[in-house]
């Protein structure tokens, strides 16, 4: 079985399955939810450096940076949820 064959039966398949929907929710979720977990360590990471530059690394860097980023994915999955069902709403 070839490239093309492999590609064609798939392709088949995702028109079976209406594939294209899922995989576009998934797919802007997934890269919503890889930004804002990114803001989130990033924003726990300047909380502990703006409250002891002096001890930048300690454990607490880790406790904090844990709790923001757990906020950040809890947003994003609330949100990015919201957005694409809103967004494959307005498309039907």
């Amino acid at each position: 079985m070839g490239l093309k064959d492999l590609i064609k039966k798939w392709r088949k398949y995702s028109e079976l399955s209406n594939l294209g929907i899922i995989v576009r929710r998934k797919f802007f979720n997934n890269c919503f939810d890889g930004a804002l977990t990114c803001a989130g360590i990033i924003s726990g990471s300047f909380i502990i450096f703006l409250s002891s530059p002096a001890q930048f690394l300690s454990s607490t860097i880790i406790i904090i940076t844990g709790f923001s980023t757990a906020l950040a994915i809890g947003i994003s999955g609330l949100w990015g949820a919201f957005l694409s069902e809103e967004a494959e709403r307005k498309k039907k």
